[in-house]
């Protein structure tokens, strides 16, 4: 049965892209698989995905320095604000660059990480749901809070749920613990010249706060107080 995709896409417009494996597989939990997918994100992000594809399968341990030396010569089909990694699934904010950009992007991405674990694990068939979940952001509140979401989603499994409603009790700890997860885009935000090969156009975020801190005290500040919902602008 075919899905038929009810968000429509646009250049120039922002969107919340959320995929998640079948049956909550929890593939990402393995450090391979999910630093397969990081370098997915580099690599499907290009023109020049088919070189670069080449070149990590010729050499397995390229890093995404390595891999970007080949594909930044290529167009962006998207740019992408803020990402995480988990164990089923993964979240992107990013913005459509160029027409059914987003769709051949994330089928790309998709595509790669799933023959990578099917080879390695003797598998077959696809890894991810059928049709990855989008969601427009229509307001700059929305894109604030939403790479607050996907910032601090990881706490989930590495603590617990507690920053969902406004109830996170030690906020060094779990600052400590996300900047040391390495499948989350929050060290660019909250660490000076931290750099990160996949992300572009995530000024329009980090120039609505004078320094990291004060971004750092936005993530504090909601996780531990706050009136929004999270129901408010979650897609899972």
């Amino acid at each position: 049965m075919v899905t038929i995709r009810k968000e429509k896409f646009a250049p120039g417009e922002y969107y919340h892209i959320f995929s998640r494996t079948i049956l909550n597989a929890n593939q990402f939990k393995d450090y391979s698989n999910a630093k397969r997918l990081l370098l997915a994100f580099l690599i499907a992000n290009s023109t020049k995905s088919s070189e670069g594809f080449q070149s990590l399968r010729n050499n397995k341990n390229a890093t995404l320095k390595d891999l970007n030396k080949i594909v930044k010569d290529g167009k962006k089909l998207v740019d992408i604000l803020c990402y995480s990694i988990m164990p089923d699934h993964y979240h992107l904010l990013v913005m459509e660059k160029e027409e059914n950009g987003i769709t051949n992007f994330v089928l790309k991405c998709n595509t790669s990480i799933a023959k990578y674990i099917n080879i390695k694990n003797d598998r077959k068939g696809p890894l991810f749901e059928n049709t990855f979940k989008a969601k427009h952001i229509d307001s700059n509140e929305y894109l604030l809070h939403l790479s607050l979401y996907i910032h601090l989603n990881p706490l989930d499994f590495l603590i617990n749920k507690n920053w969902r409603i406004h109830k996170l009790k030690n906020w060094d700890e779990s600052k400590r613990k996300l900047i040391n997860y390495p499948w989350s885009s929050i060290k660019h935000f909250l660490i000076k010249n931290q750099e990160d090969f996949i992300l572009s156009g995530d000024k329009i975020i980090k120039d609505q706060f004078s320094n990291e801190k004060e971004y750092e005290s936005f993530l504090k500040e909601w996780s531990e107080d706050s009136i929004n919902k999270i129901e408010d602008f979650i897609l899972e």
